[in-house]
C-alpha cells in the first residue's frame, strides 16, 4: 500500500514539473513576443524621421522660392552675398533630403515593405523637383556672375514659381500618405499585441483549469488502476501460455494457407509510396519478376502506358482509407496483352503505419467478350441506321413522285375543263340576253374556282422558286402566296440574309417540312398569324415557324402512328425527313399558347 502511494506521488510530482516547464515556456513566449513587438516599434522611428523630412521638404521648397524672389530684388551687396549663401545651403539641404527620401523608398521596396502608392507619388513629383532644382541653380549662377538682368532671371524665376505649388501639393500628399501608413502600421501592431496577449492569457487559464489539475488527477487514478490490474495480468500470463500453443498450431495452418494464396491469387503488398513490400508468387511469375523486387515501385514492373502508370501510382499514393477499383491493360512478361481488374485497399497496422493491399483479377476473357458485344451492337446499330435512312429515302422519293403525278393529273384534267369552259362561253347565244347573262355569271364563278385550285395545287406540289433560287426565296414565295390564298398573316423573315444553296434533296426536305408546319398551323391550329424565320451561322442553318394557334399536348401525339386515325402522321414524316438529311427538329407547343417548330441543319464545310 505504501509503495503504491509512493508511486502515485512520484508520478504526480513529475507531471507537475512538466506542466511548470510548459507554463514557463509560455511565459518565455510571452516575453519573446513583447521583445519582438518592441523591436518592431523601434523600427517605426524611421517612419517618424521620414515624415519629419517630408514635412521639411515642403517648407524648403517654399523657402527656396522666397529667397530667390528676395535675391532678384536685392540691391545691397553685403546682404546679397549672405542671401546667396543661405540659398545655396537651402538648395543643398532640399536636394539631400529628397535623395534621402528616395533612398529610403528604394530600400523599403527591396525589402518588400514599401508602399506602391508612395513610389508612384515620388515618380510624379520628380519632374517638378528637377525643374525647380535646375532653375534654382541657374538663378544662383546668374546672380553670382553679377547678372541681375530681369529678362534673364525672369524665365527661371517663372519656372520655379510655376512648379513650386505643384511640388508643394504633391509633397503634401506624400506626407499625408506617410502619416496614414505609419498610423496603419501602429494600429495593426497594437491589434496584434492585444491578440497575442489575450491568446497567451487564455492558454494559461486553459492549461491550469482544464488540463493540469484534471489530467494530473486522472493519471493518478490510472496508475492506481494499473497497479490493481497487475494481479489480473499475472492470471492472464498463464492463459497466454496456453494460447501460445494454439497460436503455433494456427501459424502452421497460416503458412500453408499463405502458400496456397501465393500460387493461386494475384496480389501485392505495397507501402504508401507504391513500393513493393511483398509479392504473390503467381503475380510475380505473371510480371516476370524473380528476385530483388522489394523497395521498387509496382508500376515499374507492369508494362503500362504512361497515363495508366501515373493513374495506378495516384490510386496507391492518394488512397486515404477507401477502396478503389479500376481496370488496367498491360503486357505480361510473355508478351500477351492482359486486362486486370485491380482493387486497392488500405491496411493499417498497430504501429499506425499504413499499407496498400493490391488485389488483381484477370478479366481478359470478359473484356474480349465485352468488346465483341460492343462491336456487334455497333454493327447492328449501323445496319439499323442505314435501313432507316433507306426507308426514309424511299418515303421521300415516293412522296415526290406522287406529288408530281398528282400535279400532272390536276393540270391536265383542269386544263381540259378550262378549255371546255371557254368553248361553252363562246357558244353562248346572245340573242337571249337574260339567259346568257345568267349563264355567264355561273361560268365566271366556276372559272375562278378552277383557276384558284390550279394555283394552289401546282404551288404546293412543285414550287419553281426552290429549284431556281434556293430555300430562302422559295420560303418567301410560299409565305406570300399562302397569305394571299388563305387570308392569314404569314410573314417571312431572313434575319441573316441567307442565300446559300444546298443539294436538291436537302432543299426539298427543308421546304417540305416547313410547308407541312405552316399547313398544320393553318388547318389544325386555327392560327391567324404565322412567322417563318431564317437564321444561320457558319455551321448551322435554323428555320423557325411560330404561330399563335390553339397549340396541342405533345405527349399525346404517338411517336410513330400506325394509321392516320391516330394523328401525328404529318409530324412523323417531318421527323423522318429531317433525320434523312441528318438534321434535327424541335417542336414546342402549349395548349392555348401556340406552337414553335425549329429546324436545324448543319451546313457542310466547303
Amino acid at each position: 500500500m505504501n509503495n503504491r502511494e509512493s508511486l502515485d506521488h512520484q508520478t504526480f510530482g513529475r507531471l507537475s514539473k512538466i506542466y511548470i516547464i510548459a507554463l514557463g515556456a509560455i511565459a518565455v513566449f510571452t516575453i519573446g513576443a513583447q521583445f519582438f513587438i518592441q523591436q518592431y516599434l523601434d523600427s517605426q522611428i524611421d517612419d517618424s524621421r521620414i515624415i519629419n523630412i517630408s514635412g521639411r521638404q515642403r517648407m524648403l521648397s517654399q523657402k527656396i522660392a522666397k529667397e530667390i524672389l528676395l535675391l532678384s530684388h536685392s540691391e545691397n551687396r553685403q546682404s546679397k552675398k549672405k542671401s546667396i549663401q543661405e540659398l545655396e545651403a537651402t538648395i543643398e539641404l532640399w536636394r539631400t533630403s529628397h535623395q534621402i527620401l528616395i533612398q529610403f523608398n528604394e530600400s523599403q521596396r527591396k525589402e518588400q515593405q514599401g508602399s506602391i502608392e508612395i513610389q508612384k507619388m515620388f515618380a510624379a513629383i520628380a519632374p517638378y523637383f528637377q525643374i525647380i532644382y535646375q532653375n534654382s541653380l541657374e538663378v544662383l549662377d546668374l546672380i553670382r556672375s553679377e547678372t541681375t538682368d530681369p529678362q534673364k532671371l525672369k524665365p527661371h524665376i517663372h519656372a520655379i514659381i510655376l512648379n513650386e505649388p505643384l511640388f508643394l501639393k504633391q509633397m503634401d500628399a506624400i506626407v499625408f500618405q506617410y502619416d496614414k501608413e505609419a498610423k496603419q502600421k501602429v494600429s495593426s501592431l497594437k491589434s496584434i499585441e492585444y491578440l497575442l496577449f489575450g491568446l497567451i492569457i487564455l492558454i494559461l487559464v486553459f492549461e491550469f483549469l482544464l488540463l493540469f489539475r484534471p489530467i494530473a488527477l486522472s493519471i493518478k487514478k490510472t496508475i492506481s488502476n494499473l497497479l490493481s490490474s497487475q494481479r489480473k495480468a499475472e492470471n492472464m500470463a498463464n492463459r497466454a501460455r496456453e494460447l501460445k500453443k494454439v497460436q503455433e498450431e494456427n501459424m502452421q495452418e497460416l503458412v500453408s494457407l499463405t502458400k496456397a494464396i501465393n500460387q493461386t491469387l494475384l496480389y501485392a503488398r505495397v507501402d504508401e509510396y507504391g513500393e513493393i513490400i511483398s509479392l504473390g508468387e503467381r503475380f510475380a511469375n505473371l510480371l516476370g519478376i524473380e528476385n530483388d523486387h522489394q523497395r521498387n515501385r509496382l508500376s515499374d514492373f507492369m508494362n503500362l502506358g504512361e497515363v495508366q502508370k501515373n493513374r495506378l501510382d495516384n490510386l496507391i499514393t492518394q488512397n486515404k482509407g477507401g477502396v478503389f477499383n479500376e481496370e488496367f491493360e498491360f503486357i505480361a512478361s510473355s508478351g500477351q496483352k492482359i486486362w486486370l481488374d485491380i482493387t486497392i485497399l488500405t491496411v493499417y497496422k498497430e504501429s499506425g503505419v499504413s499499407e496498400r493491399l493490391v488485389l488483381c483479377s484477370d478479366i481478359s476473357k470478359r473484356k474480349e467478350a465485352q468488346n465483341e458485344v460492343e462491336r456487334l451492337n455497333a454493327a447492328q446499330y449501323k445496319e439499323k441506321e442505314e435501313l432507316q435512312k433507306s426507308n426514309a429515302s424511299q418515303i421521300v422519293e415516293a412522296q415526290e413522285e406522287e406529288r408530281k403525278r398528282i400535279a400532272k393529273e390536276i393540270h391536265d384534267s383542269i386544263g381540259q375543263m378550262l378549255t371546255a369552259l371557254k368553248l361553252n362561253i363562246e357558244s353562248i347565244n346572245l340573242g337571249n340576253i337574260e339567259k346568257a347573262n345568267h349563264r355567264i355569271e355561273g361560268l365566271k364563278k366556276i372559272s375562278e374556282d378552277l383557276i384558284q385550285g390550279i394555283r394552289i395545287a401546282t404551288f404546293n406540289l412543285t414550287p419553281p422558286e426552290l429549284k431556281d433560287y434556293g430555300i430562302a426565296i422559295a420560303l418567301q414565295k410560299m409565305a406570300k402566296e399562302l397569305s394571299k390564298l388563305t387570308g392569314k398573316h404569314i410573314i417571312f423573315e431572313n434575319s441573316s440574309n441567307f442565300d446559300e444553296r444546298f443539294d436538291t434533296l436537302i432543299e426539298t426536305n427543308l421546304y417540305r417540312v416547313t410547308q407541312e408546319a405552316v399547313n398544320n398551323a393553318i388547318k389544325y391550329a386555327k392560327s391567324s398569324f404565322i412567322v417563318i424565320s431564317v437564321n444561320h451561322s457558319d455551321a448551322l442553318l435554323s428555320i423557325v415557324i411560330n404561330d399563335n394557334g390553339i397549340g396541342f399536348d405533345i405527349k399525346k401525339i404517338p411517336s410513330k402512328p400506325t394509321n392516320k386515325a391516330e394523328g401525328g402522321m404529318g409530324l412523323f414524316f417531318m421527323k423522318e425527313r429531317m433525320n434523312y438529311i441528318n438534321g434535327r427538329i424541335f417542336i414546342n407547343s402549349i395548349p392555348g399558347e401556340g406552337t414553335r417548330v425549329t429546324l436545324n441543319y448543319n451546313i457542310p464545310k466547303t
